[in-house]
């Protein structure tokens, strides 16, 4: 593991790694003193309320990468534009090989701070193959369409429970190597009575999806993320298709699931902003209903 602190004004950075590097499977990398802001949106985007003065604690970027393979990296390069990390080495052979670009089999990204000695994470991502990023909004370019779900519920005052769900559609563009402007087309609010058994997030996810299916199938083309506040010790063997996702069923081939928090990052990172606003519509709505 090594630990990189970007120096202001410099916008790549590289590392040599020593001659005698030891092969191995696995290389991470912690990107410290992450600061990063939002610009102003349009009236999709429900701003946080901010104290005066407050001061927000450091930033900090992990990002874990497997190869499958023995390898024995060389050198590491950032590109804090792009966001892209790129390693250069060789496979581990007894028969000489020239360095190339080693590609991860599949890597993570998660982002957290310090509070109290423990950490308070902020999001995570999970990716199969392919470059890594230390940055989640550049991931959104992976993917055709993002939906960020979020579902509260409550008791009501007959005593059945009531849960809504909110899903916010999102394409993405970017402009250039480091602006991404994001647009939303579609806005689903689901209410279920007396939800099964089980985590009523996990549900709402599964009923946003069957209800495009039946409706609307064509904006379920293509590679999907999507964005959810729960269960993040299940995300990843979610994504890998190693844990049914729900009744039985595991997650589509072509979607993926992000995890976000809606309490912390909203006014720094686009997933966090997002998962901020369904989480005040499905209140809102749950409120009207209640």
């Amino acid at each position: 593991m090594i630990t990189l602190a970007p120096t202001p004004g410099h916008r790549s950075f590289v590392h040599k790694f020593p001659p005698n590097m030891p092969p191995g499977d696995k290389l991470s990398v912690t990107i410290g003193g992450i600061k990063k802001g939002l610009l102003d949106s349009d009236s999709l985007i429900i701003k946080p309320f901010k104290q005066p003065r407050q001061q927000r604690q450091a930033r900090s970027t992990l990002v874990e990468m497997e190869f499958g393979q023995m390898v024995i990296a060389q050198e590491l390069r950032v590109d804090f534009t792009t966001a892209e990390i790129a390693v250069v080495g060789r496979l581990h052979s007894p028969v000489f090989l020239y360095p190339q670009l080693l590609v991860p089999r599949r890597s993570s990204l998660t982002t957290y701070y310090e509070r109290k000695g423990k950490y308070k994470l902020l999001h995570a991502y999970f990716q199969g193959p392919g470059h890594a990023f230390i940055n989640i909004d550049r991931v959104f370019e992976l993917y055709d369409r993002v939906y960020c779900v979020d579902t509260n519920s409550a008791v009501a005052r007959n005593g059945s429970r009531v849960a809504v769900t909110t899903a916010i559609t999102v394409t993405s563009k970017m402009f250039g190597n480091s602006a991404i402007h994001i647009s939303s087309d579609n806005t689903f609010e689901l209410v279920a009575t007396d939800p099964p058994p089980g985590n009523p997030e996990v549900h709402g996810i599964w009923m946003m999806l069957s209800r495009l299916w039946e409706h609307h199938p064509q904006l379920l083309q293509g590679n999907l993320a999507i964005i959810t506040d729960t269960e993040l010790g299940r995300v990843k063997a979610w994504n890998e298709r190693a844990e049914s996702f729900y009744g039985g069923h595991r997650l589509p081939e072509g979607v993926d699931i992000f995890y976000a928090s809606a309490d912390v990052g909203s006014e720094e990172f686009l997933p966090n902003q997002l998962m901020k606003t369904c989480d005040s519509l499905s209140t809102r709505k749950l409120r009207e209903l209640l």
